[in-house]
Order: structure tokens, then C-alpha cells, then sequence
């Protein structure tokens, strides 16, 4: 036996069969929001705080991505060279805004709420004292970028024991 909705269109043999659309379906919202967990924007202050909810956060993140990208194979090309400074100081600049941002997705991930605005602020003063660490070596040390030379460079002390 044929189903009762066939039945009413006619000659099931002539007629194209389409679903019908039900008006109890459940469709997404054409505009996603930013943030899934806390949903909200937040501007000023808070924006810095909240990195991760802030109007322009996923931009932010994803320029200085790309500037990363570029920035620190440019930087180990000049590095012999005085031109490598702008490239360090700007490093200096993009690491820690990208390090805040994406820390504060992650803790909006795995940190409970009532403890998540101590731990964004905490990240804060991290942040802070990263960015005036790199600061400080640009300025008054070597640069970013000879300080991590030195990782694959020989000891002077090493010569100093052999001799």
C-alpha cells in the first residue's frame, strides 16, 4: 500500500516526488557569533583584558600570524647586519600581542569561570613582562634574533678549556 501523501498527489509515475519542507526545522543563524563559549564583544579595557572576545581579536590574531610568518625568516636572513633591528623590534611587538590572544582562547576553553578573570589578568602581567623582556634585549642587548643564534653557536667557554 502506497503512502498516503503519494496517493494525494496523482500519478506517482508522472509527478516528481519532493520532500516537503517542515516548518518545525531548526537552521542555524546566517551570522555566527564570534566566540562560542561567552558569545560577547568586548571594547576599551576589557577588549585588552578579554583578548579573545574583542571586536577585532580573530583579525589581530591571524595578521599577526602572518606577520610572524614573514618577520622571522627575514630576521635570521639580515641578522648579521644592522638591518635586522626594525625587524627585532617589530617581533618584539607581534609575539606577545600574538601570545595574549591566543592564551586567552585558551582560556576561555579550559579555564573554569570563576576563576577565569584572575587568570586573564595574571596573563596580562605575563604578556606585559614578555613584551618588556624583549624590549630590554632589542635595546640593550644583542636582539631577539642574536640571543637565539647563540642556541646553535659554540660555547666560548668550550675554547677556553681546550686551550
Amino acid at each position: 500500500m502506497m503512502h498516503r501523501s503519494l496517493l494525494r498527489s496523482g500519478n506517482v509515475f508522472t509527478k516528481r516526488m519532493t520532500p516537503r519542507s517542515s516548518s518545525g526545522v531548526r537552521h542555524f543563524r546566517k551570522s555566527s557569533p564570534i566566540k562560542y563559549t561567552e558569545n560577547k564583544e568586548a571594547t576599551g579595557l576589557a577588549g585588552i583584558v578579554e583578548a579573545d572576545n574583542h571586536v577585532l581579536s580573530v583579525k589581530v590574531l591571524h595578521w599577526t600570524n602572518i606577520s610572524l610568518l614573514a618577520a622571522v625568516p627575514l630576521a635570521f636572513v639580515l641578522s648579521p647586519s644592522p638591518l635586522v633591528m626594525p625587524v627585532d623590534l617589530a617581533i618584539g611587538v607581534i609575539l606577545p600581542v600574538h601570545a595574549h590572544i591566543g592564551m586567552n582562547n585558551v582560556i576561555s576553553d579550559y579555564v573554569p569561570k570563576n576563576v577565569r578573570t584572575l587568570a586573564r589578568l595574571g596573563w596580562l602581567g605575563a604578556t606585559s613582562l614578555m613584551f618588556l623582556g624583549l624590549l630590554r634585549v632589542n635595546l640593550e642587548g644583542p636582539g631577539i634574533t642574536e640571543v637565539v643564534k647563540t642556541i646553535w653557536r659554540e660555547s666560548p667557554n668550550k675554547e677556553k678549556l681546550e686551550a
